[in-house]
């Protein structure tokens, strides 16, 4: 009976592994059948090749004037008036501000008489020189003292003359640093002043890797929020030979083309500067990425009528195409249509090459 029972048992195994076996072979694997004895799918491919190509750097600036000046007095005093406000036009020569002139007048009027007392002195001792009463020494000191009062006299007319602040060309004005009845040391900033005469420019911080890129006369091209939609066009004019101690970073000016849309100084600007320089990289258009993850993604290659998945890594990412770094060479057939029920290893067909 033993016997028997591990008889039974054991065909009872058998049968379900060969029910097993069965149902195996009758349940149907999708990605197997279309990988074994399928027909090719077709795939849209081209061939990858290097070009050419200007890479921009992009950064963010701000807009102001090629010339920004910051007015004050040259001696310290009382404002007496600030004739203008913020963002309005000023013609070259126009008033901007004076000091109170109770002071200044007072030194001016007694540097007068101090030169008008020295040359008296001077003439009667010349006379006395002349007649052998005066000595040369005498006399010496006397024109001394003349030279002296009018240089005073020079430097207090040169006071007033600069107790009043005029515009030192046609521009704006930016900003008002004080106001009428504030006190202000010499040399104090009163007013910041843009001159309109030359032209706008966009400053900008690049990093060192891209400022040994750039050079003077590199084209740029300049967006602005305020302008939405539109583009300006402008030159590099100058770049910086020294890093900002605080953010490491080099200073690029950017001198905008003639325009007629209206600018004005604090606009934020969206800039790319294309650097003289070219290179020879392998780019892929965007309908070629299968999946991306930050700057690595899956494409796939068509290799002896497989489809092979290719990890690439990205190097940058431009308007109209990718630059590849690794992955990909001059030759390899890249799928770039129909990768929506693509798998590794499936055979495919590529209908169009490029």
């Amino acid at each position: 009976m033993k016997r028997i029972c591990y008889h039974i048992m054991s065909v009872t195994g058998m049968l379900v592994l060969l029910i097993a076996a069965v149902s195996c072979q009758g349940r149907r694997h999708p990605v197997r059948d279309r990988q074994v004895g399928a027909r090719p799918v077709p795939v849209e491919a081209v061939q990858v090749k290097k070009r050419t190509v200007i890479i921009p750097i992009r950064e963010s600036g701000q807009l102001s004037a090629k010339d920004q000046i910051k007015l004050g007095f040259l001696t310290g005093g009382i404002i007496e008036e600030v004739s203008v406000d913020e963002g309005r036009s000023v013609t070259k020569g126009q008033k901007l501000a004076s000091l109170n002139l109770s002071e200044i007048q007072a030194k001016a009027n007694e540097a007068t008489l101090a030169w008008q007392k020295a040359v008296k002195d001077y003439k009667r001792v010349l006379n006395l020189y002349r007649d052998s009463v005066a000595t040369l020494e005498q006399l010496e000191h006397v024109r001394t003292l003349r030279d002296i009062a009018l240089n005073n006299l020079h430097i207090a007319r040169f006071n007033l003359d600069h107790s009043v602040i005029r515009a030192p060309a046609d521009g704006k004005i930016l900003k008002k640093l004080a106001d009428a009845g504030e006190l202000v040391a010499p040399g104090y900033p009163v007013l910041l002043f843009a001159s309109t005469e030359k032209a706008w420019v966009v400053r900008c911080h690049v990093p060192d890797v891209d400022i040994v890129k750039i050079t003077s006369g590199d084209s740029a091209l300049i967006r602005f929020d305020a302008w939405p939609g539109r583009e300006f066009t402008g030159i590099v004019t100058e770049t910086g030979s020294a890093a900002d101690p605080y953010t490491g970073t080099y200073e690029v000016e950017i001198t905008l083309d003639p325009s007629d849309l209206k600018l004005v100084a604090g606009l934020i600007a969206n800039v790319e500067i294309y650097p003289a320089g070219t290179l020879q990289v392998i780019t892929i258009p965007f309908r070629a990425l299968k999946e991306a993850d930050r700057m690595k993604g899956i494409v796939f290659r068509v290799k002896n009528g497989k489809a092979l998945m290719t990890e690439v890594v990205i190097r940058q990412m431009l308007d109209s195409f990718l630059i590849i770094s690794k992955g990909l060479s001059p030759g390899d057939s890249l799928v770039t249509g129909g990768l929506e029920d693509l798998m590794p290893e499936m055979p495919v067909k590529p209908v169009r090459m490029q």
